[in-house]
């Protein structure tokens, strides 16, 4: 499996909605989206504004911290917690509305749950297209999503000289970089005997580099059941044709689980400049095997990353487990950026960090360990 440059991806990325727009590959990531340039290189951003309509949560912080909280509440079980919980949350549904915080500029934004940064970017090329962005959009929020010190120390410390504020967003976990033969002798036993039931099951997997219809249709089916049925409808809903077009552009490579001739697992890596994550993942939760689907997928996701020598970028979701398969959790933040905003705004962003940083975060560490 081959690694492509930031670039190339910027490249195919935006001449793929440029063809197709985002309501033929996801229609909840439907808003202003184009490129930006970082010194010699080229970002994509989003860029977008106020509205009633419930958008995908990697474009809209009301989303993310309200509509996907909201959920995540049910997912994890919160029961009576939730009733503690929910005065808070109505509050901060409150401040999000107040600050306006969907209209915002996103640099570096994909609009996919992990955003890769390009390599050796400066600080004094950051700070040149800030002020680029704040002459050119001075009623909206400057944000930059995914950046985690586990990956990008650099870019953090760039954004804070910036005056951006570190808003937690998650936790995300980042696996060893070596072989899985290297890892702890627990962690290795674990992905080895999730590996084997590949052969245990006579199953089998396959890669593709293009994908007919059927297929297409197929991943979409798998993803929609994991992410939008499982877990929330905030997520991305990426339509067949984002698959193929992610396909034929090698965008994503993509590496489908077979039962005989049936198509009960896949899963989308995207590799740039050596760093794996992999948005795309999905199984049949109606299978025979569904219970250890997951499983395979992951065990699978690793043994690329090792034989290849990919960095791994693992996102969040079921953290314990990606824990005791050698995962490292770090903490993601949103980098927020409103000293050029009204101070009626400005106070609104600056609760809402606030509660993000003092009882988000503690929260989602206590539930995630």
């Amino acid at each position: 499996m081959e690694t492509i440059s930031h670039q190339q991806l910027v490249q195919e990325w935006d001449a793929m909605i440029r063809e197709h727009g985002w309501a033929n590959l996801a229609d909840n990531l439907n808003c202003e989206s184009g490129l930006i340039a970082l010194g010699d290189k080229q970002l994509p951003y989003t860029r977008n504004r106020m509205t009633k309509e419930t958008l995908c949560y990697t474009i809209s912080t009301r989303t993310h911290y309200y509509d996907y909280l909201r959920e995540e509440m049910d997912i994890v079980g919160l029961r009576f917690t939730k009733l503690f919980l929910m005065p808070p949350l109505w509050f901060i549904g409150l401040l999000l509305r107040f600050a306006k915080v969907d209209k915002a500029f996103t640099i570096n934004n994909f609009g996919l749950s992990t955003n890769l940064f390009p390599k050796d970017s400066k600080t004094s090329q950051w700070e040149e297209v800030v002020s680029k962005v704040e002459k050119s959009n001075p009623n909206h929020a400057i944000l930059v999503r995914s950046i985690n010190k586990g990956l990008n120390p650099s870019e953090y410390d760039a954004l804070i000289g910036c005056g951006f504020k570190p808003m937690f967003a998650r936790n995300v976990l980042l696996f060893p970089f070596k072989p899985i033969e290297q890892f702890p002798k627990g962690k290795r036993r674990q992905i080895l005997r999730d590996e084997r039931l590949v052969e245990k099951l006579d199953l089998r997997w396959e890669s593709v580099d293009n994908l007919n219809d059927e297929q297409a249709l197929r991943i979409a089916n798998l993803y929609d059941q994991l992410y939008l049925g499982k877990y929330s409808q905030n997520n991305p809903r990426f339509t067949p044709l984002f698959h193929t077009e992610c396909a034929s552009r090698r965008i994503l490579h993509y590496q489908m689980l077979l039962d005989g001739d049936q198509i009960i697992g896949v899963l989308g890596m995207i590799v740039v400049d050596g760093v794996s994550t992999t948005p795309i993942l999905g199984y049949d939760h109606g299978h025979q095997h569904a219970n250890v689907l997951y499983r395979i997928i992951t065990a699978r996701i690793t043994r690329t990353c090792s034989d290849n020598n990919f960095h791994r970028h693992a996102s969040s979701g079921a953290n314990k487990f990606k824990k005791l398969r050698g995962g490292v959790t770090n903490e993601e933040f949103t980098m927020v950026k409103t000293s050029h905003l009204s101070l009626w705004r400005r106070l609104n962003w600056g609760l809402i960090r606030f509660m993000a940083q003092k009882i988000g975060r503690p929260l989602t560490h206590k539930f995630e360990t």
